[in-house]
């Protein structure tokens, strides 16, 4: 029987338009969005209770559309509708037999719904959706950013300021330049010379993940490009091949002296099965909206556990929403590693409206979650509205 008042109603979206203000986000020759698409998701109960999460994309990158979304959102409601909203396996199986079954994209409106699911749980249950989806190692998280500097002067001035702030992961970016411009052995070495920098001066307790976002193409470069960094025993590659090229990344494993790190590679718990029997990486990168949400998260985690692979958690970048979110499925991971969270501060600007409050904090280079039901963030509806007024 369901639950007296626990029967979906709706299922919401509301427009949100972040505009990108970080490095390379606003500039025409590079790939990363000036404007990325991003919707706030409500799920509402028969009671009036209600849930919060957030689909957010980028078109190149996830191949969703603001449009596609919201399309999604209106086929979830009426999927959902009549639905426990507790029981949330049983959504999930709803929301793939309506849309998304067959693809490694179309998840970003699922893993927004998904949030609001257990954000609606966890304020029922008076518990953090940590403690619902089985309990927290930790709670305060190591800060990991992303750099896009264009020169190894720029870079390694990045490095150093983060460094100085206490984060303890950097994520430099070393795919840019051959994603907007095409593979070619110069531009291959302005990536590395970037990279060259930040090793430089990064020290060795602080993780480097040189992510070339699936730029580098070939595994037998990869290899011969690696051969360089054998002494530096905190660096690792992170996505040098295109995401179904599981065979380039298991040869490079096997084969190369540095870590490997997959990230558009896991878009499901299945693919990352197959990741697992071919040996292909020794961490991954787990997205909220490319797997689908913390249901399928927790499933994803489990698997790469197991076969002690290590996960990392990344953000979007997302609203605070989605940061929380973000620090909500790292507290269940066995091994710590950085966690990057800090999307709606470093990635995006909401213009002057303050739509959400609570979420995480920041203390120099930490992330703490708060102790508050759910995903414990709260929206300013009429701040949302306006913001949305002024975005028409």
């Amino acid at each position: 029987m369901t639950g007296t008042g626990r029967r979906i109603t709706a299922v919401e979206g509301f427009r949100l338009h972040p505009k990108a203000v970080k490095e390379a986000w606003t500039e025409d020759d590079y790939v990363w969005p000036s404007a990325l698409p991003a919707i706030l998701i409500r799920v509402t109960t028969e009671d009036g209770s209600w849930g919060i999460g957030e689909a957010a994309s980028q078109v190149w990158y996830l191949g969703e559309t603001t449009e596609q979304m919201e399309a999604a959102v209106v086929l979830y409601n009426d999927a959902l509708k009549g639905v426990d909203a507790n029981n949330i396996a049983l959504c999930h199986r709803k929301m793939v037999a309506t849309l998304g079954g067959g693809n490694p994209g179309g998840r970003s409106a699922r893993s927004g719904v998904d949030m609001a699911l257990h954000d609606l749980l966890g304020k029922r249950l008076e518990l953090p959706v940590h403690a619902i989806l089985g309990g927290a190692y930790r709670t305060s998280f190591d800060l990991l950013t992303n750099l896009y500097h264009k020169t190894p002067e720029a870079m390694a001035a990045a490095c150093e300021d983060f460094i100085g702030r206490g984060f303890k992961g950097l994520k430099v970016k070393v795919g840019d330049v051959l994603l907007a411009e095409g593979w070619s052995r110069d531009n291959l070495l302005a990536e590395l010379d970037k990279l060259d920098a930040a090793m430089a001066v990064t020290p060795r307790d602080v993780y480097v993940d040189a992510d070339a976002n699936q730029g580098w193409w070939s595994a037998q470069w990869t290899l011969s490009a690696l051969e360089r960094y054998r002494g530096h025993d905190n660096l690792s590659i992170e996505q040098p091949l295109p995401y179904d090229d599981i065979e380039g990344a298991a040869l490079i494993r096997s084969t190369g002296h540095v870590p490997v790190i997959l990230d558009e590679s896991v878009w499901s718990p299945e693919a990352l099965s197959n990741i697992v029997r071919r040996g292909a990486c020794d961490r991954i990168v787990l997205k909220l909206n490319r797997v689908g949400g913390f249901f399928e998260a927790r499933r994803t985690i489990a698997i790469a556990e197991a076969a002690g692979v290590g996960v990392s958690v990344d953000t979007n970048p997302y609203s605070l929403v989605g940061d929380t979110a973000v620090c909500h499925i790292a507290a269940i991971c066995q091994n710590p590693y950085p966690v990057d969270c800090e999307g709606h501060l470093s990635f995006l600007s909401f213009g002057d409206e303050q739509i959400f409050s609570g979420g995480i904090s920041f203390d120099g280079g930490k992330a703490r979650l708060p102790d508050a039901p759910g995903l414990g963030v709260d929206v300013d509806w009429d701040a949302l509205a306006r913001h949305q007024q002024h975005n028409q």
